[in-house]
């Protein structure tokens, strides 16, 4: 009687298995959605140059373009991890660094001149709190960050 007892649970234990697996692939069956971005305004494109002028004039037109601002000198260095870029006479533009400038020790200083590679984000003022509240604006120059529609997450930079 011992005999059939394991022969029984052999096969129930093989049909539980089966049906595990049987379960398991309907499963991944179902997680075959496809995910939205997090940050909608991300959109691949190529590369373009932005135009200061035409950034200085309409900061807001620029938000979802991803390229090059070139030869900017430095205005103001507001912390750690941000900074704003002079556009024209009157114009200033902020700039916030990438984790991997940062976590390379990028150091940018009032009166450098530089070229950035990036994507321009809408900027509203719970944006400008967290940049004070992880400290990448200096607490000091908080009312310093720029009245701007938008900003440029910098994610290459050089310096001219």
């Amino acid at each position: 009687m011992l005999r059939g007892t394991s022969t029984i649970l052999m096969v129930v234990a093989v049909l539980a298995v089966v049906g595990f697996m049987w379960w398991l692939d309907r499963k991944a069956g179902s997680l075959e959605t496809e995910v939205e971005p997090v940050l909608e305004e991300v959109v691949d494109s190529e590369p373009v140059d932005i135009n200061s002028v035409a950034l200085a004039s309409d900061p807001g037109s620029a938000v979802g373009e991803t390229g090059y601002l070139r030869s900017v000198p430095v205005a103001l260095r507001l912390g750690r991890a941000s900074f704003t870029v002079q556009l024209d006479s009157a114009t200033t533009f902020p700039v916030l660094l990438s984790p991997d400038l940062i976590q390379m020790d990028t150091q940018v200083y009032a009166g450098d001149n530089v070229t950035l590679f990036g994507h321009v984000f809408t900027l509203n003022d719970s944006i400008r709190s967290v940049w004070v509240e992880q400290e990448a604006v200096d607490q000091a120059n908080a009312s310093a960050i720029p009245a701007s529609p938008s900003f440029i997450i910098a994610d290459s930079l050089s310096f001219n």
